[in-house]
């Protein structure tokens, strides 16, 4: 039996760092469009990117 689940990146992001979009400036060079992902409203404060699957956290600012 094979699995062909991909590895995804996931990020912790700060309230400061808000709005999020993706890709990241700096961090992922994608060939997918920069989108904004409403991660403060989540119930669990994790969001998907619907291109790419990385994988955010709203975790609270220091």
């Amino acid at each position: 039996m094979s699995s062909s689940k991909k590895n995804k990146t996931s990020i912790s992001i700060k309230k400061s760092d808000l709005p999020l979009s993706c890709p990241r400036e700096n961090y992922l060079k994608l060939s997918h469009p920069k989108i904004f992902l409403p991660i403060d409203k989540q119930v669990e404060k994790k969001i998907e990117c619907p291109y790419c699957s990385t994988l955010y956290k709203l975790i609270e600012d220091d």
